[in-house]
């Protein structure tokens, strides 16, 4: 090999002094394994460095990036390591077989550069020895390191543009998932094992039973199903082992598509970080580049694969503080799990479960609550709703009711789509047959013009264009609403959801159907349940599927005992107004004739009033007519006697003597009882003790008082 004078030139004394680096490199470990002779080259770069003058010991060769690209220098140490050695001024020359060997990524290529220029660092490769700190040499190697990244981007854009190609026409061979396997004619089939295909299966059956991945995981570990996968990366790559499936393998399998017979592409995005290491991005399925339903045989069609996601969409949505969230329908037994909204802060409303108190004798139950203060923190909630009557009340409802109106609704909808596609149609056909007129005089006006008047002629023909493509236009929407049609109820259609709306109470209240199924089916009717609570009253408003708003009838929540055993207003303001003119027994009587009742629905008795306004602190009749005559002067014998210095037998004597004047007395009748109290006539002329003698005692004939009192009672 002739070392040309300018090369010899370039290389000094300083150069020699220091160590000579030769960097190899190939991009893929197949590559490595099959490109031998490109090794052997880039090895014989040892010899160049030893015929420029440098010693064999001087030489290091570094290798340790075999089987990396060059498109970063993120993962490859060996480049970092030349770097490093080239800044601390301990690198004469670097020697690589091309650019390309170096670097792809111009950032990584014009570092390496000025590094080397500041320490004064040649470059060679097979074509010559270069300085970065000369001009020439400078360009030259920008413009190498330029058409190095560009040839990289072309191979992958002839690649990538390869594969698109295929792939649009979905005969891109891509990897397939367990379960899918490819034939000799490159067919997708279903495997030829069938113990993998069945338990494939199994998982779908599996969630279109409990609609919960991690539900279908749980019961899959609880009755010890395997599933098969293959790893596609190493030792065991492609080999099929069977082991307890987790959760992301599960999800995986219900969220491939592939699964469904459809041929997918580009759903994820290779997206380059900062630090030079590549990220890879799933995309929603609006982003995919390629889709085509029903190209293969697969375990679901691609409607129950939508259905699929949109469950494992709102199962997700479920853990996120989120307006709409709904979870998968577990087994507790709150019907409207995750559809309940507070009717006061419109925050969603979660099920809490209470056990039972057998000391107690409390049974276990089941509330809604409000989230919007947790009780676990010591704060008052929102509102707290007994679950067990609002699901009473709604499944009597579902029952009973929603199922016919909704039968109702859908013949009268049906009804009044079958009058607009008629009218729609007949508007239509008016529309197509004048714009097919106004065509067929655009294109007589086109014919019948000067072909030489290339101006008028060019303008008739955009205008019999533009006629043709509003015709095709109407054409396509008269096709579509031909298409929608057929969509429309039929009538053995109605007849058939009128079977199943007689057969949802049996299937609704058979002992096999489960809480879980229950949910299921109501998630299918009902959006969700806004809950109010006034008191001991529960308003329930069900949102239902399609909009429709309704009402249900008000729910009443058990009250407290103390409550319960509440006398109602209307009987203790019916009783302080008896007790005027009534005693306790005549009380009873009239309140039983007027229809009142105790909490225990049984009648009135004297015993029962006394209980009553003892209770209320009503005053009796007694006590009522006492308060009236001591507001007349009356007195009680005692005190009287006290007032005028005789003693008690003194007073009730005079009081019952007939005739005698000096003492008033008046009698009042209760229940068997008579009480009297006593009054002077002229208080100012109290008699003296003397002068009140000794009377026989004899029978008093009532007061005017005491009559009044015997012919009320």
């Amino acid at each position: 090999m002739l070392i040309s004078e300018v090369t010899t030139r370039k290389i000094e004394a300083h150069h020699l002094a220091r160590e000579a680096c030769l960097y190899i490199r190939q991009s893929s470990l197949r590559q490595v394994m099959e490109n031998t002779e490109s090794a052997r080259r880039q090895y014989g770069l040892r010899r160049r460095a030893m015929a420029l003058g440098w010693p064999a010991e001087s030489v290091r060769v570094i290798d340790e990036d075999q089987g990396k690209s060059a498109a970063s220098s993120a993962n490859r140490t060996g480049f970092r390591d030349l770097m490093a050695r080239i800044a601390a001024g301990e690198v004469g020359i670097v020697l690589g077989l091309e650019v390309s060997r170096l670097a792809r990524d111009n950032a990584d290529w014009h570092q390496l550069l000025r590094i080397a220029g500041i320490a004064r660092t040649l470059i060679l490769d097979e074509n010559g020895v270069y300085d970065p700190n000369d001009g020439n040499d400078r360009l030259l190697l920008g413009f190498k390191g330029t058409m190095s990244e560009f040839e990289l981007q072309g191979i992958r854009a002839r690649l990538v543009g390869g594969q698109k190609s295929a792939a649009a026409r979905g005969v891109l061979k891509m990897a397939l998932p367990v379960g899918l396997a490819y034939n000799d004619g490159d067919q997708v089939v279903l495997d030829p094992d069938r113990s993998v295909a069945d338990a494939i299966r199994g998982v779908f059956d599996r969630f279109r039973r409990m609609g919960s991945a991690m539900a279908v995981v749980k019961w899959m570990h609880r009755e010890n199903i395997v599933l098969p996968s293959r790893p596609r990366r190493g030792p065991n790559r492609g080999r099929l082992r069977w082991a307890l499936p987790s959760f992301s393998q599960v999800r995986r399998i219900l969220r491939n598509p592939r699964y469904a017979g459809a041929f997918v592409y580009g759903r994820t995005r290779r997206e380059p970080q900062a630090d030079g290491t590549v990220k890879y991005r799933s995309v929603p399925r609006e982003e995919w580049e390629v889709l085509i339903p029903n190209a293969h045989v697969g375990f679901i069609d691609w409607d129950e694969y939508l259905r699929n996601q949109a469950t494992l969409t709102a199962n997700a949505a479920a853990f996120f503080p989120a307006p709409s969230r709904v979870a998968a329908p577990r087994k507790g037994a709150a019907l409207l799990q995750s559809r309940v909204i507070c009717g006061r802060c419109g925050r969603r409303m979660g099920p809490l479960y209470t056990s039972a108190r057998p000391t107690r004798n409390r049974p276990a139950r089941y509330f809604y609550v409000c989230k919007h203060q947790l009780v676990r923190y010591g704060r008052k909630t929102c509102q707290t709703i007994r679950a067990d009557l609002v699901d009473a009340a709604v499944s009597r409802f579902v029952v009973d009711a929603m199922n016919r109106e909704n039968i109702d609704l859908a013949i009268a909808v049906r009804e009044q789509v079958r009058t607009e596609f008629a009218e729609a149609d007949r508007q239509c056909a008016h529309r197509i047959e004048a714009i097919r007129h106004e065509a067929d005089l655009a294109r007589r006006r086109f014919f019948e013009v000067d072909p030489q008047n290339r101006l008028v002629a060019a303008t008739l023909e955009a205008e019999w264009n533009g006629r043709l493509r509003e015709l095709d236009e109407a054409c396509r929407e008269r096709e579509a609403r031909a298409a929608a049609r057929h969509a429309e109820l039929s009538d053995p259609q109605v007849e058939r959801i009128r079977a199943l709306t007689r057969d949802f109470e049996r299937v609704w209240t058979a002992p096999a159907t489960t809480n879980t199924d229950r949910k299921r089916l109501l998630g299918l009717l009902i959006e969700d349940a806004t809950l109010s609570r006034d008191g001991h009253e529960v308003k329930v408003e069900l949102r239902m599927r399609g909009g429709k708003a309704l009402t249900l009838d008000t729910v009443h929540l058990p009250r407290p005992m103390a409550q319960v055993r509440k006398t109602p207003p209307a009987t203790v303001a019916a009783l302080a107004r008896l007790l005027e003119t009534h005693t306790d027994e005549a009380t009873a009587r009239e309140l039983n004739r007027a229809g009142h009742r105790n909490w225990k629905g049984e009648s009135y008795t004297a015993k029962r009033v006394r209980y009553t306004r003892r209770r209320y602190g009503l005053p009796s009749f007694l006590e009522r007519e006492r308060t009236r005559l001591r507001a007349k002067g009356f007195a009680s014998a005692p005190e009287l006697a006290v007032q005028i210095g005789v003693t008690p037998g003194t007073v009730r004597t005079i009081g019952r003597a007939p005739g005698d004047d000096r003492i008033e007395r008046a009698v009042i009748a209760t229940d068997g009882r008579r009480y009297c109290m006593y009054r002077v006539p002229h208080p100012r002329s109290n008699p003296h003790p003397d002068q009140l003698g000794e009377h026989d005692p004899s029978p008093a004939e009532p007061t005017t008082a005491s009559k009044a009192q015997q012919g009320a009672s």
